[in-house]
């Protein structure tokens, strides 16, 4: 008796140190960034993390070139032929030189983003290094209603002369002011939420020493830290043909309407939002012509499918081909969940006809608490629920066994 005891005491500890493993390695390569090479997936998204992500309660905040990224986004939710007219003006009003390819304010279908919503700041939130703070005031008092979050600076505050990229005083400082570990504090006390860092937005005077640096101080920073990474202006400082645009202290004279300028070259070239998506000779918002925000609306949608689930990557199955090329164990939809989830995997074809497949569900002992799958299925992509209405508050994992596959990923019932 007491030896059978210990027993399934060793083997409940082993499977809560295989699941704990896997989970946390699995944590390790969570970081997503999304830039300008990311854009061009936006068409490859898969119907399923379409759905999954039009479903996520996202809010971030922003000033107008947040307002002008979310109208992009609201454009994406009508259907091309009836979008508004703001939504698809390609040809450049100010200037016939840049205009771009009318497949650039183009999309098929529609999207929905009626879960989604944008933020102006609150009144006495206008310096930089009072943003995190605000930001956190506003989301505590809401976080019930979000699953996804975020805030970007705005180029006034990377202008010449901010301190944000200071090595002390800034963002990333040692000083007091230095706030980015304040923004990841709040990160790591949600654990159930999503929070999403933005690079700035840029102007055509902004471009400055101080954008560039704060902006790769950020992509630094995402590369040695367990964040999600929105690169704004790395999408804004190139053309859709993939050219870097800089500054307009370039000794090139440009007017639209009653505003021009033509600084003289100072021989810098530091990154600033292209002229093929704004009509303002100093300024950045994205308003006058289309393709600016739906460039940023298109890559919007693929962090947020990346957020729900989806690699990024096209494979087989995002394809719609019948038969997948290689395992697969989605993340449950949605995650943290109440009372019921949806759990996506895939079976290839293994050249032997049918597979055994096991998805089982156990609590944080290690104890089954559901077997989901217990048969034999040909190659597909399958989709189960699961209903805990009969389990308690907590973390669960899900374990997919099928022939010598195995992975495990965790989730969240919050009654």
């Amino acid at each position: 008796m007491g030896n059978n005891l210990t027993k399934q005491f060793l083997v409940r500890v082993l499977i809560i140190c295989i699941l704990i493993f896997t989970v946390s390695h699995k944590t390790l390569i969570a970081q997503i960034t999304v830039n300008r090479n990311s854009v061009t997936l936006f068409d490859s998204i898969p119907e399923y993390y379409k759905s999954a992500a039009s479903n996520l309660r996202m809010m971030f905040m922003d000033r107008s070139v947040g307002a002008n990224i979310y109208e992009g986004i609201t454009c994406l939710s009508y259907p091309h032929s009836s979008a508004p007219n703001h939504c698809k003006r390609y040809q450049h009003g100010g200037n016939p030189s840049y205009p771009v390819d009318p497949s650039e304010v183009y999309w098929n279908g529609t999207w929905d983003c009626s879960n989604w919503s944008y933020q102006f700041w609150p009144v006495g939130c206008e310096n930089w290094n009072h943003k995190v703070e605000c930001f956190i005031d506003y989301v505590e008092q809401r976080i019930d209603s979000f699953d996804v979050v975020g805030f970007q600076f705005s180029y006034l505050e990377v202008a010449a002369g901010s301190t944000i990229a200071d090595p002390v005083n800034g963002f990333f400082g040692t000083g007091q002011s230095g706030t980015a570990n304040r923004y990841l504090q709040f990160q790591n006390s949600h654990p159930d939420k999503k929070v999403i860092w933005f690079t700035s937005s840029l102007a055509r005077a902004i471009g400055t020493p101080e954008s560039e640096s704060f902006n790769n101080q950020l992509r630094n920073f995402a590369q040695s830290n367990e964040i999600i990474l929105f690169d704004v202006a790395d999408i804004l400082s190139h053309t859709p043909w993939d050219s870097p645009c800089y500054d307009n202290r370039d000794g090139v004279a440009y007017s639209y309407g009653n505003n021009s300028e033509n600084h003289p070259d100072d021989s810098l070239d530091i990154p600033a939002i292209c002229p093929e998506y704004t009509t303002e000779p100093e300024g950045g918002h994205l308003g006058a012509i289309s393709a600016g925000k739906i460039r940023v609306a298109k890559a919007f949608w693929v962090l947020m499918a990346r957020i729900a689930g989806w690699s990024g990557t096209v494979t087989a199955v995002e394809e719609n081909v019948y038969e997948p090329k290689e395992f697969d164990l989605n993340q449950n939809y949605p995650n943290p969940f109440n009372p019921t989830t949806k759990i996506r995997f895939s079976i290839p074809n293994l050249g032997t006809g049918l597979a055994l497949s096991v998805l089982k569900v156990y609590d944080i002992l290690g104890n089954e608490v559901a077997a989901l799958v217990d048969e034999y299925k040909p190659a597909g992509t399958y989709e189960v629920n699961f209903d805990a209405s009969h389990l308690s508050s907590g973390i669960y994992f899900y374990r997919l066994q099928a022939g010598a596959f195995v992975e495990t990923k965790k989730m969240i019932l919050l009654k």
